[in-house]
C-alpha cells in the first residue's frame, strides 16, 4: 500500500525503513542503491526527515561512515508512519469511502477539495493497490467490494489498527461496549486471546457492524460456520449486546445480519474446512514448540506453550482467508524482530531453522512470510524467555588489571560485578603491578579489562577503561560482553519438525 503515498514520501519511508534499525552506520552508497536514487537525494531526504520530525529522531552523517539514525527515548518512530498515512490524500480517500460508500465522484471532489483529474489519479492508485489484495473499488459510485467480504473487513481492520491503534477510536460506536463484548466472547469461547488480539477482535466487530449497516454481507458461506451459527444457542445470547452497540448508527440492519456477524467474527475458531486440518495444524504447532525448546535446552510453561500453539493456529487460519500483507506502511513486526535477532541470536537461529523445515513440510509460508511476526509474538508469549536464553549463554572469564595496583584492580572488579553479575567470571591481578607483567601463561581469559594497554595481550580482547569507569566504558563493555556471550550452536541442521 506504500504506492498510495506520493513518490517523494514513499522514498522517504523506504529511507526511514533502512535507517530505523540498530544504531549502526549505513553507507550512503548502499542507501542510494537500495532506494534507486542519487546520494544527493538521500542527503536531502535525511535533512527533510530530521527537520520535520526532530522530536522523534536525529540523523547523523559522516563522510567516513555514512548515515545513522538515533531515535529519541521519549517518542516512538511508529507515530511518524501514522502521520504519513493520515496526511496521504489517497489513504484519506480510501478511509472516507469506507465510511460513506456509494457516493459519486462530485461528492468526493467537493468534500476532499479534489479536482476531477486528482480524484481520477488517486482512484487509480487505490484500485491498483487493492487489487494486490484481491479487493476491488468501483467508481460509479465509489465503494469497495470483492469476492470475499471477510477479506475486505479484515483489510480495513488492519488499516484502522495501524493508523489509530488503541489510543484513538475512529468509529461512531461506543468503544467501551465493543471492548466489553470482545472480552466476553474471548472468555466464553476460550479463545485465549492476548491484549493485542482483543484489540483486533474489537476492531473486527466495529468494521463488521459498519459494513453490515451499509448492506455488505458475506454471500458465500461455508458449511462449518453456517452450521455453528444456526445450532449454537450461546452465540444468540450476544445479539442484544451487538444491537445495543449498533444503535448509535440509527439504521435498520439488513435481514440475516446477525448470522453474517457471527460468521465474520467467529471464523478463526470455528471456520475450518475440516476438523482434521485443524488437528494437524495444532499437532505441527506443538511439535514446533517442543523442537525449539529441546534445541535450546530451555523450559516452557504450559500456559506459554498453549498460547504459542494458539498463535500458530491463528496465523494459519488468517492466512487461508487473507494470504496478503497485513500492514499498510509500517511493518511493526519487522522492527521488533530486528532487536530480537540482535539480542536473541541463538533463539532466532533455531526458530528460523525450525520454521524453514516446517514451511517445506506443510507448503505454507511460515518462514518466508511470518518469521518476523512469530519471533515478535514468541518473545512476548514465552514466559521468562530473556532469562532462560541468558542462562544458556557463555559466561566470559575476565581478568582485571590496573597500573595503580591490585587494590585499584579490586575496585574495577567490584564495578564490573555490579554491572554484569553472572555474565562474567571475574579474576583480579594477584601481584603488584611493578612485580610482574602479564605473561603468556596468563593469557587464557576471554577478556582483559584494564586502565592501560596490556602489550602482551591481543588488543581485540583488551578493553581499556578509565580509572573510575565512565558510562561510556560500561556501555562499550556491555556491548562487547553481550556479543561475545552469544555463541551459536555448531550445528542446528538436526532440527526436525
Amino acid at each position: 500500500m506504500e504506492r498510495l503515498l506520493s513518490p517523494s514520501m514513499h522514498r522517504r519511508v523506504l529511507l526511514l525503513n533502512l535507517l530505523n534499525g540498530p544504531n549502526s552506520w549505513v553507507t550512503s552508497d548502499y542507501l542510494a542503491e537500495s532506494i534507486e536514487c542519487s546520494k544527493k537525494t538521500i542527503m536531502l531526504d535525511c535533512q527533510y526527515i530530521e527537520d520535520r520530525w526532530s522530536d522523534y529522531l536525529t540523523i547523523e552523517t559522516s563522510r567516513k561512515h555514512g548515515v545513522r539514525l538515533i531515535a529519541s527515548p521519549h517518542r516512538s518512530i511508529h507515530d511518524i508512519y501514522i502521520e504519513i498515512i493520515q496526511e496521504s490524500n489517497a489513504f484519506s480517500l480510501l478511509e472516507s469511502i469506507f465510511f460513506e460508500p456509494r457516493q459519486p465522484a462530485a461528492f468526493w471532489e467537493k468534500k476532499l477539495f479534489l479536482s476531477n483529474s486528482s480524484l481520477y489519479r488517486l482512484s487509480n492508485l487505490i484500485s491498483s493497490a487493492l487489487k494486490d489484495r484481491n479487493i476491488q473499488m468501483s467508481r460509479s459510485p465509489y465503494f469497495v467490494h470483492g469476492k470475499d467480504e471477510r477479506q475486505i473487513r479484515y483489510f480495513f481492520m488492519c488499516y484502522f489498527i495501524e493508523v489509530y491503534g488503541i489510543r484513538e477510536w475512529p468509529f461512531h460506536l461506543e468503544k467501551e461496549k465493543v471492548f466489553r463484548l470482545s472480552n466476553k466472547i474471548n472468555k466464553k469461547f476460550d479463545l485465549e486471546l492476548n491484549d493485542s488480539q482483543i484489540v483486533h477482535l474489537a476492531y473486527s466487530i466495529a468494521v463488521t457492524i459498519i459494513r453490515e449497516r451499509q448492506g455488505f454481507l458475506i454471500q458465500n458461506r461455508k458449511d462449518p460456520i453456517n452450521s455453528f451459527v444456526k445450532t449454537t444457542i450461546d452465540v444468540r445470547k450476544y445479539q442484544a449486546e451487538v444491537e445495543e452497540i449498533a444503535e448509535p448508527l440509527n439504521v435498520v440492519l439488513p435481514d440475516n445480519w446477525y448470522e453474517d456477524f457471527c460468521y465474520s467474527i467467529f471464523w478463526w475458531d470455528f471456520g475450518w474446512d475440516n476438523e482434521q486440518e485443524k488437528v494437524n495444524v495444532i499437532k505441527q504447532a506443538e511439535n514446533l514448540v517442543n523442537t525449539i525448546k529441546d534445541a535450546l535446552s530451555i523450559s516452557i510453561s504450559e500456559q506459554s506453550k498453549i498460547s504459542i500453539v494458539r498463535l500458530i493456529e491463528y496465523i494459519y487460519a488468517k492466512h487461508k482467508m487473507f494470504p496478503y500483507k497485513k500492514f499498510m506502511v509500517y511493518d511493526r513486526y519487522l522492527y521488533s524482530s530486528r532487536a530480537i535477532k540482535q539480542n536473541f541470536i541463538v533463539f532466532t537461529a533455531v526458530v528460523n531453522k525450525a520454521l524453514g523445515v516446517l514451511e517445506a513440510k506443510m507448503k505454507f509460508p511460515w518462514k518466508s512470510m511470518y518469521l518476523d511476526g512469530i519471533l515478535h509474538e514468541m518473545a512476548i508469549r514465552w514466559q521468562d524467555l530473556s532469562r532462560l536464553t541468558d542462562e544458556m549463554r557463555h559466561q566470559l572469564s575476565v581478568l582485571v588489571l590496573s597500573d595503580l595496583g591490585k587494590e585499584h584492580a579490586q575496585l574495577l572488579s567490584s564495578v564490573l560485578k555490579e554491572n554484569f553479575r553472572n555474565k562474567v567470571s571475574l579474576s583480579v591481578q594477584e601481584n603488584h603491578f611493578y612485580d610482574r607483567m602479564v605473561s603468556n601463561a596468563d593469557q587464557n581469559y576471554d577478556l582483559y579489562v584494564s586502565n592501560y594497554a596490556v602489550e602482551t595481550v591481543d588488543e581485540e580482547i583488551n578493553m581499556i577503561v578509565e580509572d573510575i569507569p565512565s558510562f561510556k566504558n560500561i556501555t562499550d563493555l556491555r556491548k562487547y560482553i553481550d556479543k561475545r556471550r552469544l555463541v551459536l550452536p555448531k550445528d542446528i541442521a538436526y532440527l526436525n519438525v
